[in-house]
């Protein structure tokens, strides 16, 4: 009798511990990449449907569609190679960051400018400006209709601001947005988009489901 009393409180004893030890390892254990990212401070994330696969010009004049970004993440965002300041800062940022990744990551992500000013943003143009700043970035022009349908999609603004001079600016969302590499809508990024902000953030999105 006293053997079966001891026997049960082995048992217990050890349940106790397996339960404290199964406990602390689930309060220890590190985020999950999706936990990360909700907890970062400008980053939403959330299961957004696919976008509609819209026809464009690229930087070389070419004919492309979003269909041909599959495959990859895509960092998308919306602006226009006269843009004074935050345009160049993104592209520069995003050329800080991708030297920072290693080459496999670097082959998982594409980085997408969408031209709101196609009127001025003719290939050419387009080409020398990103080539300026890295030659594997892409940049999309040339269908007005379909880059509203794209940033209605996207909840991204854009505005044409008229100046005194005759010239004109574009005002427009400074948002990264992601797209997963099936074109789903998958969050965005607020800015700053410092690469030593980005570097976590881009690798735990790489590392999503």
């Amino acid at each position: 009798m006293r053997g079966e009393r001891s026997a049960i409180v082995l048992c217990l004893a050890l349940f106790a511990v397996l339960l404290v030890a199964f406990v602390v390892g689930w309060w220890s254990a590190p985020p999950s990449p999706q936990e990360r990212l909700t907890q970062t401070a400008g980053v939403e994330m959330f299961a957004g449907g696919q976008v509609g696969d819209l026809s464009f010009i690229n930087e070389y004049g070419d004919a492309v569609s979003l269909a041909d970004l599959k495959g990859r993440w895509s960092l998308l965002f919306f602006g226009y190679t006269y843009c004074p300041d935050i345009c160049p800062m993104t592209l520069m940022h995003m050329n800080r960051l991708m030297k920072r990744l290693s080459e496999a990551e670097r082959e998982q992500l594409n980085v997408v400018l969408v031209s709101v000013d196609p009127e001025r943003d003719k290939p050419e143009q387009l080409g020398q400006y990103m080539d300026y700043f890295n030659p594997e970035f892409k940049a999309l022009t040339g269908n007005p209709d379909n880059m509203k349908k794209l940033a209605a999609q996207l909840n991204a603004f854009y505005a044409r601001v008229d100046r005194e001079d005759g010239g004109y600016l574009m005002d427009h969302s400074a948002n990264i947005v992601l797209l997963d590499s099936e074109l789903n809508y998958r969050g965005y990024i607020e800015p700053p988009h410092d690469p030593e902000r980005m570097l976590p953030v881009i690798r735990s999105v790489l590392a999503l489901p």
